[in-house]
């Protein structure tokens, strides 16, 4: 599997996760939050991807109505349906073992997007 894809795919994901993050919390807590998010949720979903995107929503108490609207996450989500069992069980090992990494790029890119509107 193409490790680099996979790891792009994660960054993608991570990087459309604060504008769906909980005003709930302190924003000063958004990527530790999130981290913690990715963590827990890889461990409880059983190696099913869906779960996993539940469950990090759920963790960073994402609104039901922003979840809907999100078009990064509607999109991240129809690309993931073409994708064959095991490259998201790969993905879902990715997350877990490179999740800092994954952070530093995520927090990158969502600083980027926040520049560009």
């Amino acid at each position: 599997m193409e490790e680099k894809v996979i790891k792009e795919e994660a960054i993608k994901f991570c990087s459309s996760l604060p504008k769906l993050f909980s005003d709930d919390f302190d924003r000063k807590t958004l990527w530790e939050r999130i981290g913690n998010g990715i963590v827990s949720s890889v461990k409880k979903c059983g190696g099913d991807f869906e779960e996993f995107v539940n469950l990090i929503l759920e963790f960073i108490k994402a609104d039901p109505g922003k979840v809907a609207s999100c078009e990064e996450l509607a999109y991240f989500l129809e690309s993931m349906e073409t994708k064959p069992t095991e490259w998201k069980k790969h993905f879902l090992y990715i997350m877990e073992k490179k999740y800092n990494i994954i952070l530093v790029y995520s927090r990158n890119l969502w600083n980027t997007k926040k520049v560009e509107k």
